[in-house]
């Protein structure tokens, strides 16, 4: 059973292809209930106002007037 915290880790470092796979291969639903909520918890985070290159020092992301530097 993987925690939700395991999760985001290891789709921030190994990708999404590495996770599904071992949520695939778990017999635990709840492995795959994490996994989802893993993966809307980084979808709001992606899309919130700041952004840090360097995990300590954040700033507001600038935004173009047409909306071209949305993710």
């Amino acid at each position: 059973m993987a925690e939700s915290e395991e999760l985001i880790e290891g789709l921030i470092r190994f990708g999404r292809e590495a996770v599904q796979d071992f949520v695939m291969r778990s017999q635990d639903i709840g492995d795959t209930m994490r996994y989802i909520r893993a993966e809307q918890c980084l979808e709001i985070v992606r899309l919130t106002s700041f952004v840090t290159t360097n995990l300590i020092d954040f700033e507001r992301k600038k935004l173009s007037p047409h909306g071209a530097d949305r993710l």
